[in-house]
């Protein structure tokens, strides 16, 4: 049999769609593993966000009990849902300090909160703490 180029045709072309098929294996699985990596972001994001939120929920409440009682100095746990908060509360009014430490979903976020004036409104610096 005579050796010719016409037979190796096929086998270039045959790599040329190997070749590119290998691309696009590369470049599919790139994308995938962009959108797997924003989705555990965001679902990140979201747990953050919700223990922000918790923390937030108990420094209101803790406001209004040192409100309806400026004598208050305690401290305990307050659970809401799936979550909890830690308080504190210290000082002589009208100068209180509540430090919250709030836990949802393995995750925490501490809270200051001090407050330069009681009755009639509730004058407060909220601080997140590290």
């Amino acid at each position: 049999m005579k050796y010719t180029a016409k037979n190796h045709n096929g086998f270039a072309l045959l790599y040329i769609m190997l070749i590119l098929a290998s691309l696009i294996v590369a470049f599919s699985l790139a994308a995938s593993q962009s959108g797997v990596f924003s989705a555990h972001r965001s679902r990140i994001y979201i747990a953050s966000a919700e223990v922000r939120m918790l923390a937030q929920y108990c420094g209101e409440n803790l406001l209004m009990q040192v409100r309806n009682n400026p004598a208050t100095n305690a401290s305990g746990t307050l659970s809401y849902n799936s979550g909890s908060c830690t308080y504190s509360i210290t000082g002589t009014s009208p100068t209180k300090t509540i430090s919250i430490v709030a836990t949802k979903n393995n995750l925490y976020k501490r809270l200051t909160i001090t407050t330069s004036q009681v009755t009639p409104e509730i004058l407060s610096v909220w601080v997140e703490t590290i």
